[in-house]
């Protein structure tokens, strides 16, 4: 690629900056003057991912609502008629925490907690916001003015970033096939991620913890050389003590401080970024927090979007939808465990379970496939003859909304749109609605509504 290529009609490409799995990212200059910006050009095979959607409207999302310093900032989205869908973000100047590293592998106290506020003050502000990143490292992070007493950090990266509110239920927890899924990067990844359990804004505490571990030792935890030990490492090792690694410099305050984020289960360690801030503080003897804060800034914690199907967003209802809306008390994974036992008892089958959304379907008749779109397969789909289904009992299709209003208590608002196959429209709307309303009946006694 050239520079002579330009970004959604508005952008010249000068260079590529790099490459990871999922993207290219290039230093643009707007056609129209002004600094120069990065633009994100997503991979092709990533563009093709059946999920791609869902992920790169995610990674928008989250990047628009962080307006902060210490946040790398998110111009504008699209897709480009040539290099496909791109992010235009802020070109920030500097080098990453990776770099960093392995140009010195250690740091001294002092750089490590400006580091750590500015870190600190971006994390508070995105959990407030209602977004985990859950793939930090120190590959996302930007040091700039490196080596200067205005040393800061920006977070980058929010691509794997999920909305605390949206609670995901993966689907081997419904249907017990299938394997939990982790993400983040193998090294910096959370105990809970691994285990397949609720994560919230403490998994991203974890990460913190282990960057903390590689700045001030100049190693990682657990530097095995396969994943599999790395992953098990999380779940089941204790990391080493500082002295183990012949580390005696660093007061045990402050390595009490990043044990304490290192430990295996949420509700051990620190609970909020700013708690971590304080109790770093306290340990290195100076305010790390106030230090780091930004000249003129004020934050002001904005609201997690509200689900899609929550009761604040308005959707147009589909032909013979029946809607319910109901609250639970319950943690995300009882949740789960209670809706497997309704699938098992009622022989549900899942159709997709993303972040916030199941969809599940009940009745469905032995060999059947949904209608095809093209005119060829609606022919050969007509010969073969949908399976018969007894009348006033067609198949019901469920799309389960969770929405969680505060990711730190285990409140979960629901809202159930009941809905039949199009190749099985119902006969009656009045049973069809007792139907329904006698399934939600089921589900909130299952739930424990």
């Amino acid at each position: 690629m050239t520079h002579t290529l330009v970004a959604l009609g508005k952008y010249r490409l000068q260079r590529s900056l790099g490459q990871g799995s999922n993207a290219e990212v290039y230093l643009a200059e707007p056609l129209a003057g002004g600094p120069v910006v990065v633009v994100k050009k997503i991979h092709p095979h990533i563009t093709t991912h059946p999920k791609f959607r869902q992920m790169f409207e995610a990674e928008v999302q989250s990047m628009a609502r962080l307006r902060h310093p210490y946040t790398l900032r998110l111009y504008e989205a699209g897709v480009d008629d040539h290099l496909g869908p791109c992010l235009v973000m802020e070109y920030v100047p500097g080098m990453t925490l990776e770099q960093l590293l392995q140009r010195r592998r250690r740091f001294d106290l002092e750089r490590v907690g400006k580091l750590l506020g500015c870190f600190c003050h971006a994390l508070q502000h995105a959990h407030d916001a209602g977004i985990i990143h859950r793939d930090l490292k120190p590959a996302n992070l930007m040091v700039q003015r490196v080596g200067t007493i205005q040393e800061s950090l920006k977070v980058m990266d929010f691509g794997f970033a999920g909305f605390a509110t949206r609670p995901f239920i993966q689907p081997k927890e419904l249907t017990g096939y299938g394997s939990i899924q982790a993400l983040g990067t193998p090294s910096y990844v959370s105990p809970e991620m691994i285990r397949g359990d609720t994560v919230d804004c403490r998994s991203d505490l974890y990460s913190v913890g282990v960057i903390l571990f590689e700045m001030l030792t100049g190693q990682l935890p657990f530097p095995y050389p396969e994943v599999a030990q790395v992953l098990a490492a999380h779940v089941q090792q204790t990391p080493p003590q500082f002295a183990q690694l012949g580390i005696r410099d660093i007061p045990s305050s402050i390595e009490k401080v990043v044990q304490l984020t290192l430990s295996k289960y949420p509700n051990e360690r620190p609970q909020t970024a700013r708690e971590l801030a304080d109790l770093f503080s306290q340990a290195v003897g100076w305010n790390i927090w106030e230090a780091t804060q930004p000249p003129d800034w004020v934050d002001h914690p904005q609201k997690p979007l509200p689900a899609p199907g929550d009761s604040r967003e308005q959707r147009r209802p589909e032909p013979y939808e029946v809607v319910h809306r109901f609250t639970v008390e319950t943690p995300e994974r009882l949740v789960a465990a209670k809706l497997r036992g309704f699938m098992d008892d009622l022989l549900g089958v899942v159709v997709t379970s993303e972040p916030g959304l199941i969809v599940f379907r009940l009745g469905v008749p032995d060999g059947y496939q949904s209608k095809p779109a093209t005119s060829s397969g609606l022919f050969s789909w007509f010969q073969r003859g949908r399976p018969r289904v007894e009348r006033d009992n067609e198949p019901i299709e469920v799309e389960l909304r969770l929405y969680k209003p505060d990711p730190q208590q285990s409140r979960l608002d629901l809202t159930l749109y009941y809905r039949p196959l199009p190749e099985y429209p119902p006969h009656s709307m009045t049973i069809w609605q007792q139907r329904c309303d006698k399934l939600n009946a089921l589900i909130r006694k299952y739930l424990g509504a």
